[in-house]
């Protein structure tokens, strides 16, 4: 992020590095596991790559979930309010409902830039010290 000095302006910039996954493509349906290389390591790595139907419902899922949870929590503050007084019960349906609507935020984040393209569970997430990553911002 870099601000412009005299304008009051805010320039965000992003860098991005890309990894290629090697020569696979996407598959028509399903997912299947490829072996590649990090970035970071150079390490040999396996990714799971999904369809593209795959991953769009897979989006979808998520979103679908954050808009519930968001209106469960819109519905356990408005409940706290409704319980009142001030007890034990009306603070636990508010503070939960908080964090619901702060959750379903993250949830509904994730669900947009889910992009088919993940590690292997039966990959190590870390060689050493540093992270692979095959999506590095």
């Amino acid at each position: 992020m870099t601000r412009t000095e005299g304008v009051r302006s805010t320039t965000y910039n992003s860098q991005w590095r890309l990894f290629p996954l090697g020569a696979s493509r996407r598959p028509e349906s399903g997912s299947v596991v490829v072996e590649t290389f990090c970035g970071d390591c150079r390490g040999p790595v396996r990714v799971v790559v999904e369809s593209v139907p795959t991953a769009v419902q897979k989006q979808r899922t998520r979103s679908t979930f954050g808009w519930l949870l968001l209106a469960a929590g819109i519905l356990l503050v408005v409940l706290a309010g409704v319980i009142g007084g001030g007890g034990a019960g009306a603070g636990l349906s508010g503070v939960s409902g908080v964090l619901a609507v702060l959750f379903s935020f993250g949830v509904r984040s994730a669900g947009k830039s889910y992009s088919g393209v993940r590690l292997d569970r039966s990959q190590p997430a870390t060689t050493t010290h540093t992270p692979h990553r095959i999506f590095d911002r």
